[in-house]
């Protein structure tokens, strides 16, 4: 299967349950993580963290259903559609 990069946003309404697992989940693909940024939502009680992984269609599939069954946060991942060399730049 090619790698892909893949945008990866996750939305932590349960910063006091669903804060460690992710860390931890994190911190086992931290090798397909190009890009990690935290925005702290203290005013809503929330926190979003967005990614930009490298990895199979399959890899990420399964990434994002391990976060998935975290309860407390809802994931969203998309699949850019660039293939490597593609020279886009303006």
């Amino acid at each position: 299967m090619p790698i892909k990069r893949h945008v990866v946003t996750i939305v932590i309404d349960d910063i006091g349950s669903a804060f460690q697992p992710v860390s931890d989940l994190l911190h086992n693909h931290a090798s397909y993580i190009l890009l990690r940024v935290g925005y702290p939502m203290r005013d809503w009680g929330a926190s979003v963290i967005f990614l930009v992984m490298e990895m199979t269609t399959p890899e990420m599939g399964a990434f994002s259903g391990k976060l998935g069954m975290i309860p407390g946060l809802k994931v969203k991942t998309q699949t850019l559609r660039i293939e490597q060399g593609d020279n886009n730049e303006v």
